[in-house]
Parts: structure tokens; C-alpha cells; sequence
């Protein structure tokens, strides 16, 4: 169990420094200090991308090396991106219902809000990922499984593609890459630097968990 302490320790520190840096990002015209929760969500959402490309890159190993430490890592990947995405879609809504504004419309928030394309492919993706980590209860194969794991991210890469491209999106312009000021896109990359440290450590330890090794990721070639 010593091995599991420097993973944890790495994901606590991760988790921690994105919410530092989270809080120490400036308000903004019009939204004051609410941008802090779409900027962290957005934040997460670069970093669990980041995480979908090297899920893609380790899958690809196991599926040319056929080796045992590839399979290890890459259903670790599979479990903490899922895990921050579900995170991520959920924070998601949090950050339109509290930054969004509803009060000229009749209609009811939870409509309008499924009507915007990105946060509709924020639930879809979630569920696909979802639908990953049961795949093991209707197919062994690890092949089959680290192929889909590639289908999965691409397939996830190109419906967020479609997303961003759509038309009638509620979904604001980002207030980072809109603004001119460096300081606020130095703190939005350390949020991500953040979650990616907290990817790093969570990844490492459910590698390296005897529940990880010995059962969740032991199933046939």
C-alpha cells in the first residue's frame, strides 16, 4: 500500500490546485466572480481532451504489444477519464444554470439548456464513456475493448467538433481565448496544468491498486 501514497498524494495536489487557481481567477464585465465555474469546467473539459489523446496513444500500445502493463494503464485512463468527464458534464450544466440568463424566456431552463449543442454532446460522450466501463459484463476481449476505446475517443473528438460548428449554440464565447490579457490565460492553463496533475495521480493509482490489477482489469485476451 506504501506505493498507492505518492499517486494519492499527487491527485490531492492536483485537485487543490486547480481550485486555487480556479479562485484566484479575476472577475470579468457581466459576470463578476461567476466566470470562476465556467472557466474551471472549461478548464477540465481541455485537460480530460488531453487525457481522451493519450487514452487513444496507450490503447494503441496494448493493441500492438499485447502487453500486460499497456492493459494496466490504458483501463486505468479509461476509468479517470470517464470519471472527470462525468465531473466535467455535470459542472457543465452547473455553470449554465449560474451563468446563463433565463429571465426573458417562458421556457423551462432544462429545455433550453438541452437544446444547446455542446452540452448536449457533453451527456452523450458521458454516456458512451459510461457504456465503456460496462463493457466487460458483455465482452472479455481485450482487443475488442481497446479498439473501442480508440473508436470512443476519435468518435468523442469529432461530435465535439460538430458541437462547436453548430448552429443556434446558447453556449457563450469562451471568456479566455476572447480575452486580450495574458494574466487570465496564464491562470486558465495553470487550472488545466491542475487537473492534468490530478490525471497523472489518479491514472497512477488505480494502476497501481491491487483492486485495479488483481480484478477491475483482469479480464481475458
Amino acid at each position: 500500500m506504501k506505493r498507492l501514497i505518492i499517486p494519492a498524494c499527487v491527485t490531492v495536489l492536483g485537485i487543490l490546485s486547480a481550485l486555487f487557481f480556479a479562485y484566484r481567477f479575476p472577475a470579468v464585465e457581466g459576470l463578476g466572480t461567476k466566470v470562476r465555474l465556467p472557466v474551471y469546467h472549461g478548464a477540465l473539459t481541455w485537460a480530460t481532451l488531453i487525457a481522451f489523446g493519450f487514452l487513444l496513444l496507450l490503447a494503441l500500445w496494448y493493441l500492438l504489444s499485447h502487453k500486460e502493463a499497456a492493459w494496466r494503464w490504458t483501463s486505468a485512463l479509461r476509468w479517470s477519464t470517464v470519471l472527470m468527464w462525468t465531473i466535467g458534464t455535470v459542472l457543465g450544466f452547473a455553470a449554465a444554470y449560474n451563468t446563463w440568463d433565463f429571465s426573458a424566456s417562458q421556457t423551462p431552463i432544462l429545455k433550453i439548456m438541452s437544446e444547446d449543442p455542446r452540452l448536449v454532446i457533453q451527456v452523450v460522450i458521458m454516456c458512451l464513456g459510461l457504456i465503456m466501463l460496462v463493457l466487460p459484463l458483455v465482452l472479455e476481449s481485450r482487443r475488442l475493448r481497446a479498439a473501442f476505446d480508440i473508436v470512443f475517443v476519435i468518435g468523442s473528438w469529432l461530435l465535439l467538433v460538430w458541437a462547436m460548428r453548430a448552429g443556434d449554440a446558447l453556449h457563450p464565447d469562451s471568456p479566455v481565448m476572447s480575452s486580450d490579457e495574458i494574466f487570465i490565460k496564464v491562470v486558465f492553463f495553470l487550472i488545466v496544468a491542475g487537473h492534468a496533475i490530478t490525471f497523472v495521480g489518479l491514472t497512477s493509482l488505480l494502476a497501481l491498486a491491487p483492486i485495479g490489477g488483481e480484478k477491475l482489469f483482469s479480464q481475458t485476451e
